[in-house]
C-alpha cells in the first residue's frame, strides 16, 4: 500500500483540477439561467433555497470541506482499523 508520501502528489494534482473547476463553474451561479432555474425548483417546492445562498470564500472552501469531510473521515477510520489488524496479527 503506497504512503502518504507517495500518494500526495496525486491527492495535490485532484485537489487542484477540482478547484480548477469549481472555479469555472462559480461564475454560471449568478447567470439569468441560474436564478431562472433556482426559480422554478422553489415555485415546484423543492429544494429548499434560502436567499442567494453562501457568498464569498466559502462559496470555494464549501466543496472541499464536504469531500475532505465525506472522504477523509473513512478513509482514516480504515487505516486505523487496517493498522490494528496488522499489529494484532503480527503478534
Amino acid at each position: 500500500m503506497p504512503t502518504l508520501r507517495e500518494s500526495i502528489r496525486p491527492i495535490l494534482i485532484i485537489m487542484l483540477a477540482s478547484a480548477f473547476v469549481i472555479f469555472l463553474i462559480a461564475p454560471l451561479d449568478q447567470t439569468q439561467w441560474a436564478a431562472g432555474m433556482r426559480a422554478r425548483i422553489s415555485e415546484s417546492g423543492g429544494g429548499g433555497f434560502e436567499g442567494d445562498g453562501p457568498r464569498g470564500a466559502i462559496r470555494f472552501i464549501g466543496p472541499f470541506l464536504k469531500i475532505s469531510i465525506l472522504m477523509g473521515v473513512p478513509a482514516l477510520v480504515t487505516l486505523g482499523i487496517r493498522g490494528l489488524i496488522s499489529r494484532f496479527r503480527t503478534k
